[in-house]
């Protein structure tokens, strides 16, 4: 699954293309002019961001609102789509508590979204078992981390979930499995495994040790080693995008998408690996031109092409990677690269007030979800 949780590319493509060609000519003050609010997570900012994802979790977005050309990429979009707004949503909570009226009830039906049947059809058929009736084997279904992470999401601003039992249930099949594994690896579908999404997975049990008391703290640290031993680019501090799932070598090179999103998701397992990846995002990534900034997808001295996990590629520099590091900037406290990342962010998303709410037209319920969750980053 790793970074799938993308903007529609075609419209995002042309996007980018005009946005890196009119960028010279665009006083820097005319765009992103909220950057400022939003790093400072004033109440009025977020919550105009908020309504837009609340109100498309009303309309319940499905695999089939997605149209890729995959029936595996629909479905993961329509889950990314539920757990971001999740996380986006609890965290406007967290941040400002006289919203949680407003806010808890989109919270709880973007989680029940996620534990429908119909959700995890895409792992059903890869695996031959539905995910969630297959809690007490080890392999597999690492897309479950994504899952998790949500619920812990609820959880955090509501104790009392009935999720509460197979939340727990989730994290100690996921944790087993990581245990059981010589390298560190849970596949995410048979053959295919990514150290990001093994970033929910950690994310999630570290999440869950902080809001249960369970003590995971062994697990974190051995997985911690995995990541910076065996999964960093030591001359970029970038991380790996895919690796082997019986030996956890590399399969592919380091990528910024994989990158900036493993060190949000790791955020809540570890705060200094987290920190670690967000400080590679910013010396060996980022690029500015005229105030607007960018990430780089691949390394210094290595290119390639725009994918599903990275969204269109235009001169070295992605959009989902760009939109990922919005995270680790607020976590960071790095003002000035959060402002010039926004502004980048707005003019290919085209931000524009819909009553009291705030959308980001080009990028749809999965745009805006990702965007209001990676906004209101919480620092670890």
């Amino acid at each position: 699954m790793t970074t799938r949780a993308l903007p529609r590319r075609a419209r995002f493509a042309i996007t980018a293309a005009c946005a890196l060609a009119l960028a010279p000519l665009l006083p820097r003050a005319l765009v992103g002019r909220d950057a400022d609010a939003l790093f400072d997570g004033e109440a009025s900012a977020q919550d105009a961001l908020a309504r837009t994802v609340a109100d498309y979790v009303a309309h319940d977005t499905r695999a089939g609102s997605f149209h890729t050309g995959s029936t595996r990429f629909d479905g993961e979009w329509a889950l990314a789509t539920s757990q971001m707004a999740a996380l986006g949503l609890s965290q406007v909570i967290l941040a400002h508590p006289e919203l949680r009226a407003r806010y808890l009830p989109p919270l709880r039906a973007a989680v029940d979204h996620l534990l429908r049947p119909e959700t995890f059809a895409f792992g059903t058929q890869a695996w031959g078992a539905p995910a969630l009736e297959s809690l007490d084997q080890d392999r597999g279904h690492a897309y479950l981390g994504y899952v998790a992470l949500a619920m812990g999401a609820l959880r955090e601003v509501d104790p009392g979930t009935p999720h509460a039992a197979l939340h727990d249930r989730i994290v100690e099949a996921l944790a087993r499995r990581l245990e059981g594994s010589p390298v560190g690896v849970i596949e995410t579908y048979p053959g295919e495994a990514y150290p990001c999404d093994l970033a929910t997975v950690v994310g999630a049990i570290g999440q869950h040790a902080r809001l249960t008391g369970a003590d995971r703290r062994a697990l974190i640290a051995r997985m911690a080693a995995v990541y910076r031993t065996r999964w960093t680019d030591p001359s970029s501090g970038y991380l790996v995008q895919t690796v082997v799932p019986e030996t956890g070598a590399w399969a592919s090179p380091p990528r910024g998408s994989g990158t900036a999103l493993s060190s949000y998701f790791l955020s809540f397992a570890d705060a200094s690996l987290a920190r670690e990846l967000g400080h590679a995002v910013a010396r060996s990534g980022t690029r500015t031109l005229l105030g607007f900034g960018a990430v780089a997808e691949y390394p210094r001295g290595t290119s390639g092409q725009g994918d599903i996990d990275s969204g269109p590629v235009v001169l070295g520099v992605s959009v989902s990677a760009t939109g990922f590091a919005l995270s680790s900037a607020r976590q960071l406290g790095d003002r000035d690269r959060f402002r010039a990342l926004y502004r980048t962010a707005a003019l290919f998303g085209v931000p524009v007030s819909r009553g009291a709410g705030r959308a980001f037209v080009a990028g749809g319920p999965i745009g805006n979800a990702i965007l209001l969750a990676m906004l209101t980053a919480r620092a670890p």
